[in-house]
């Protein structure tokens, strides 16, 4: 399961990070966040991090606590996208819903890996 698991959220990592590092005025705007593409752009680059270090041969546990607080970063800083003023606010909080939901699959998993050791290592493929 663990194995699965860190290869889909390491090739999703990637993508979504690669998206936001490409364009991140684009990605901001989308959100209504026109502010903020530098912070956007960050972000990417900490997916892609995150994307690498799931597709690599080393245990998946620590990467998957890095998207957690990753997680956390993200759910900040879109809470500005939230308010009523923001033109986009229906996708700020159609994002900010599949932020909660991908957040807890990557807390369920980095306590699942940070438990079963033996499965975090065999992970490491």
């Amino acid at each position: 399961m663990l194995l699965a698991a860190k290869r889909v959220l390491g090739l999703a990592s990637l993508g979504l990070g690669i998206a936001a590092v490409v364009a991140p005025e684009g990605f901001a705007r989308w959100l209504g966040l026109d502010k903020d593409a530098e912070a956007v752009s960050a972000f990417g680059a900490r997916e892609i991090a995150a994307g690498a270090g799931l597709l690599s041969p080393v245990r998946p546990g620590p990467w998957l606590w890095m998207r957690v607080g990753g997680d956390l970063m993200d759910a900040f800083a879109l809470r500005a996208a939230v308010s009523r003023d923001n033109p986009r606010r229906r996708f700020a909080i159609a994002a900010t819903a599949v932020l909660s939901l991908i957040a807890i699959a990557d807390f369920v998993l980095a306590v699942h890996a940070s438990t079963h050791r033996r499965e975090n290592e065999q992970a490491a493929a």
